[in-house]
C-alpha cells in the first residue's frame, strides 16, 4: 500500500507538470556584462510572458534558459539565429545566447521584439524577449578617414539587379533584386578571402537615410568561443519605395566610427513599383519574396502578372515572416499593406464600391478595403475572410492589381 500511494503521488505531480508546461514558459537568465546589460522586468507570466533586457553601446553579452523545455523552435523560419544589426541572438538547445556588439547609432535609441516558441506536442508556447540599447551617453566619433592608410579604405558599388518577372529594364525598380558589393578603395573586389581593409575594424555597417534598420556587412568578434569573423562581400535587398536611397557604409573600431563612404542608388517606379503592364507570365509564374533588409518590419509575397480570359492582374500579400499568432497576423497584414500604399502612391480611399473596376476578383471569400490608382493602374486591398480551416486560405488583408 505505501508502495501505491508513492506512485500514484509521483502519477499526479507528472501530470501537475504537464499541465505547467503546456501553459507558460519558464525562464533563467545569466547577464555576463552587468555593467552594460540590466534586466528590466517580466510580464504576463500566464501565457505569453515577455522579459525586458536594456544594454548601453558597448559590447554585452547574456544567456537565458527556458528551464520547462529543452529544444526550442528556429527564431525565424529555419533559422536558429536573429540579428537586428545591433544584438544577435542564437537559439541553442534550451537557451538562448544573445550579444549586443560594441556599436554607435546616430539614433539615441533602438528596440526589437523576439519572440521564441517551444512545442509541446500540437501546442506551442510563446515568450517574447524585449530588447532595447540606450546610445545617447556613448558619444559619436566624426569619421576621420585621412588619418587611415589607404588599405584602410573601402567603398560600396551597386553590382547588379534582376528585375521582377526577368523584363529587360535598364533601370531599377523597388521590387527588383539589388546586389551591392563592398570593395577596396580601388574597385577590386574580393569575393572569398577577407580583404586586407577588415584587419582595421571590428565591424562594417550598411545603412540608409530613412530606413530603420541596418545590416551587418563584416563583423569581427571575441566570445567564449574565440574569435568569430563574418563577412559578407555581396548582398541583395529589394526596396520598397522608388526614389533615391543614400546609403552608408561605416567602418568601427572599439565602438567609434573610423571611415566612412557613401553610395547615392536612384529606384524608378514603372506602372507599379516593379510590375509592367504588357508583359504577362501565364506558364509557370514563379512568384517572388520581396525583402529589404534595411526595413525588416515587412516581406511581401509578390505575385507574377498572369491572367484571367485575357485580363491581367497581380496579388501583393505580407508574409509572416516574424511567426506572428494568427491574432496578431491579421492587423499586421493590414498595416504592412497600408504602409507600402503610403509610400508609392498615397492614402487612398474607401474600397466599398470598387469593384466594378476590376475584372479578375474573387468571386467570394474577400471584401474590398481600401482603393488606390495612378496613370495607369488600380489597386485594391482586400480582406480575405477566414474560411474555418487552418489552411493556406487564412484569415488576411493583401493587395490586387489590375491595369486600367
Amino acid at each position: 500500500m505505501p508502495f501505491m500511494v508513492v506512485v500514484c503521488l509521483i502519477l499526479s505531480a507528472c501530470d501537475k507538470d504537464d499541465v505547467l508546461l503546456s501553459e507558460t514558459m519558464v525562464w533563467s537568465y545569466e547577464i555576463l556584462t552587468p555593467d552594460n546589460v540590466k534586466f528590466l522586468g517580466s510580464t504576463g507570466a500566464e501565457g505569453t510572458p515577455k522579459y525586458s533586457f536594456e544594454a548601453n553601446g558597448k559590447q554585452g553579452d547574456m544567456i537565458m534558459t527556458c528551464e520547462n523545455f529543452f529544444s526550442l523552435n528556429p527564431i525565424s523560419g529555419d533559422s536558429y539565429t536573429y540579428d537586428c544589426g545591433w544584438a544577435m541572438l542564437r537559439v541553442d538547445a534550451n537557451q538562448v545566447k544573445i550579444h549586443f556588439p560594441q556599436y554607435v547609432s546616430d539614433a539615441q535609441s533602438a528596440y526589437e521584439e523576439i519572440r521564441i516558441s517551444a512545442n509541446d506536442g500540437e501546442k506551442t508556447v510563446y515568450t517574447i524577449i524585449c530588447l532595447s540599447r540606450n546610445f545617447k551617453d556613448e558619444g559619436h566619433t566624426d569619421p576621420e578617414p585621412e588619418t587611415l592608410p589607404e588599405e584602410a579604405k573601402f567603398k560600396m558599388i551597386m553590382n547588379d539587379f534582376t528585375p521582377l518577372m526577368h523584363l529587360d529594364s535598364p533601370l531599377p525598380a523597388p521590387l527588383d533584386l539589388i546586389t551591392f558589393r563592398i570593395t577596396d578603395v580601388n574597385g577590386e573586389y574580393s569575393p572569398i578571402d577577407f580583404p586586407e581593409f577588415t584587419h582595421y575594424y571590428d565591424s562594417i555597417v550598411w545603412s540608409a537615410d530613412n530606413f530603420p534598420h541596418t545590416f551587418r556587412v563584416y563583423e569581427n568578434r571575441v566570445t567564449a568561443e574565440g574569435v568569430e569573423k563574418h563577412i559578407s562581400t555581396q548582398w541583395s535587398s529589394h526596396f520598397f519605395k522608388s526614389g533615391t536611397i543614400k546609403s552608408h557604409l561605416k567602418g568601427y573600431r572599439d565602438g567609434k566610427a573610423q571611415y566612412e563612404t557613401s553610395h547615392n542608388m536612384t529606384i524608378y517606379e514603372r506602372d507599379f513599383l516593379g510590375l509592367q503592364w504588357g508583359i504577362i507570365v501565364m506558364q509557370k509564374p514563379e512568384n517572388l519574396t520581396a525583402y529589404c533588409l534595411l526595413d525588416r518590419d515587412y516581406e511581401y509575397k509578390v505575385y507574377d502578372i498572369v491572367a484571367t480570359n485575357d485580363a491581367p492582374y497581380s496579388q501583393i500579400i505580407p508574409m509572416n515572416h516574424k511567426l506572428l499568432s494568427d491574432a496578431d497576423f491579421l492587423p499586421a497584414t493590414e498595416k504592412a499593406v497600408k504602409t507600402l500604399m503610403k509610400n508609392n502612391v498615397g492614402g487612398g480611399e474607401d474600397g466599398k464600391g470598387k469593384e466594378n473596376l476590376f475584372k479578375c476578383l474573387p468571386e467570394k471569400g474577400v471584401e474590398a478595403e481600401w482603393y488606390w490608382e495612378n496613370e495607369t493602374t488600380r489597386m485594391l486591398m482586400l480582406h480575405r475572410l477566414s474560411d474555418g480551416t487552418d489552411g493556406p486560405a487564412q484569415e488576411k488583408y493583401y493587395l490586387h492589381i489590375e491595369p486600367k
